[in-house]
């Protein structure tokens, strides 16, 4: 059966990033982290479609799908914008990915995550929380754009004793994780950005290609981190 999105609620998140709330048409399973690829038919779509694949950005234990994006010029956002409360979204493929919080984790985790990159990490850690699990983690986040995205959350993740926050106005390299971050090559490092931070497979740091997730977003060129 078919399953449709029909939105609830939008609202700005900050600067060009908006919020978009959807109720599913039926129960809709999924781990906090993975992504969905969804259809919205509009007129005059731009040559990148009517299809679009975006990380949920909500908590399984919300109940609800949202999906936050910075809206640029391409036809589909622009038709994202103007979607009204009640009006629907067709799901094309159901969630899935494998960038999600480890089952047992056994090395220290690290998120590396890039302006609106923060959503797996989000709705990995709201998952977490609202099941009153521990947030043993580093994020490094950085932030390119004027203003930061769920600040408030932010905010309050790091006052989780056993969560380190670091927040950067500048790309992340490795380099810059390998002077934040003690013990960098026993890390499991998720990186959710517009590059895949390929350098730490090399010389000096020569991590195993098992030590990096990487969560690429499609569609998304560097300045709309």
């Amino acid at each position: 059966m078919a399953v449709t999105l029909t939105l609830t609620d939008k609202k700005p998140v900050v600067a060009n990033i908006w919020l978009f709330t959807f109720a599913p048409s039926r129960p809709l399973e999924w781990t906090a982290g993975q992504f969905i690829k969804v259809e919205l038919p509009h007129d005059h779509p731009d040559a990148e479609g009517t299809k679009r694949f975006f990380t949920i950005a909500s908590a399984p234990a919300d109940g609800t799908v949202q999906i936050a994006t910075r809206i640029t010029h391409s036809s589909f956002k622009q038709a994202l914008t103007k979607l009204q409360v009640g009006d629907t979204l067709n799901i094309v493929d159901l969630p899935a990915g494998d960038f999600v919080w480890p089952t047992s984790p056994t090395r220290p985790l690290v998120y590396a995550a890039q302006g609106i990159g923060i959503t797996p990490v989000r709705s990995m850690l709201r998952q977490r929380l609202a099941e009153r699990q521990l947030i043993p983690a580093t994020l490094v986040y950085a932030n390119l754009a004027p203003g930061i995205p769920f600040a408030d959350e932010l905010t309050e993740w790091g006052s989780h004793p056993e969560f380190t926050l670091h927040q950067i106005g500048k790309p992340i390299t490795a380099a810059t994780l390998n002077e934040l971050i003690p013990h960098l090559t026993n890390a499991l490092i998720y990186v959710t950005g517009p590059k895949s931070l390929a350098e730490l497979l090399m010389p000096p740091y020569n991590l195993p290609v098992s030590s990096i997730k990487h969560d690429q977003f499609p569609n998304y060129a560097t300045g709309d981190y």
